[in-house]
């Protein structure tokens, strides 16, 4: 069956996988929104909250805003999987970042705060700490981030921070136990959830990919 789609539609693999470019992918108003304020909170240093259900889009969004940087002004340092914990980050850090990672916690979390400093005051580059499933995170580990941010007196921060996760990371930000936490963000975007009716796929956002030949048909192919 798949084999007939292909050959008629003149596809020369299947498409809308998951390794398709940004530009490729259908542009919803809300991805373009959370694109918007995520390049920003990159831009401006800043700490930066957007959740929303599973399928929203929050990874394509991602996505379409660290393709539109610089390479040569900003570091993204992404961390998928927030269960290995602050060492796991700080490791992560220092790591991309060109460094060789200490082994006690305290000296690692001081080695990875000025990693990230040295790589704008000394590089002219700025990184940005990029966090997703950050629901998973507990009231200690989003702490801990906070604190990372400290940096000349809380006068300033070197890097961005984003935490991407579900509607419930939105919603334990209000807890009293982390106030100083939500104080501290700059932008608290929700995305809403995409439905068909929404995010309708048009063929002239299907042609875009190099898996079609020519523009698709709204036809379907006879039996």
């Amino acid at each position: 069956m798949i084999d007939r789609v292909q050959g008629y539609f003149g596809f020369t693999r299947v498409p809308f996988g998951r390794d398709l470019a940004p530009s490729m992918k259908h542009q919803h108003h809300s991805h373009r929104e959370a694109a918007a304020r995520i390049a920003w909170c990159i831009n401006n240093r800043a700490f930066g909250v957007v959740t929303g259900e599973v399928g929203s889009g929050k990874t394509v969004a991602l996505k379409g805003a660290v393709a539109s940087l610089d390479p040569a002004r900003f570091t993204v340092i992404y961390q998928p999987n927030p269960e290995v914990g602050m060492r796991g980050l700080y490791d992560r850090i220092v790591t991309a970042l060109g460094g060789t990672p200490k082994f006690h916690l305290a000296a690692l979390a001081a080695q990875a705060s000025a990693a990230l400093a040295t790589e704008v005051d000394e590089r002219g580059r700025t990184s940005a700490v990029v966090i997703d499933e950050s629901h998973l995170l507990d009231h200690h580990e989003l702490d801990a981030i906070r604190m990372l941010t400290n940096y000349d007196m809380d006068s300033t921060t070197p890097f961005a921070v984003l935490l991407i996760g579900q509607p419930t990371l939105r919603k334990r930000m209000k807890h009293g136990v982390l106030a100083a936490l939500d104080q501290r963000i700059s932008v608290n975007y929700q995305m809403p959830t995409v439905t068909r009716r929404r995010a309708p796929v048009t063929s002239s956002t299907t042609s875009r990919s190099p898996a079609v030949r020519a523009p698709c048909s709204p036809t379907t192919p006879s039996n």
